[in-house]
C-alpha cells in the first residue's frame, strides 16, 4: 500500500496543476467578463422562446449598445457581406439605440430556433424597437449564433 501513495501524490498533483491551467483559460476570462457586464447592466426582460444561445447572444448585444462598443458588437455579427458594412452597421446601431439600451429591455423572441430566430427589443426609455435576426453562422452552423447587422 505505501507504493501506491508516490503515485497518488503524483497523480494529485498532475490533476492541480491541470485544474489550475483550466482556471486560467480563456474561458473563464469569459467567465468573469459575463459577470462583469450582468452585475453592470439593467435585466433583460424575456419573453417568447430564446434558447441558452441566442438569450445569450441577443444579452450581449444589448450590452454592446449600451456600452457604445461598436468594435465588441461587430465580434457578435454573422460574417454576411463586406467588413466595412457591418462595422458602419454597428456604428449606426450605437448611434440610435445606445441610449435606450442603457435602461430598460425587453426581447420578445419568436418560435423555438432551428437555424433562424426574429427577436424584437423594445427599448421604454425611448420608446424605440429593434427587430433581430439571428442566424447560425459558418459552415454547417459550426460559427455558432450571430446577429445579422442590417
Amino acid at each position: 500500500m505505501a507504493a501506491g501513495r508516490p503515485v497518488a501524490a503524483v497523480l494529485s498533483a498532475v490533476l492541480s496543476a491541470a485544474l489550475l491551467a483550466g482556471c486560467s483559460s480563456g474561458a473563464e476570462d469569459a467567465r468573469l467578463q459575463h459577470a462583469a457586464d450582468y452585475s453592470a447592466h439593467p435585466h433583460l426582460k424575456v419573453t417568447g422562446y430564446p434558447v441558452p444561445e441566442t438569450l445569450g447572444l441577443v444579452q450581449q448585444v444589448v450590452w454592446r449598445l449600451a456600452d457604445g462598443s461598436a468594435d465588441r458588437l461587430v465580434k457578435l455579427a454573422a460574417a454576411e457581406g463586406p467588413t466595412d458594412a457591418r462595422r458602419a452597421a454597428a456604428e449606426e446601431w450605437v448611434r440610435t439605440y445606445g441610449p435606450g439600451a442603457a435602461g430598460e429591455v425587453t426581447a420578445d423572441f419568436g418560435d423555438d430556433p432551428a437555424n433562424r430566430q426574429t427577436v424584437r427589443l423594445t427599448f421604454h426609455g425611448t420608446g424605440q424597437v429593434k427587430e433581430l435576426t439571428l442566424r447560425m453562422d459558418g459552415p454547417d452552423g459550426g460559427g455558432g449564433w450571430r446577429v445579422l447587422l442590417t
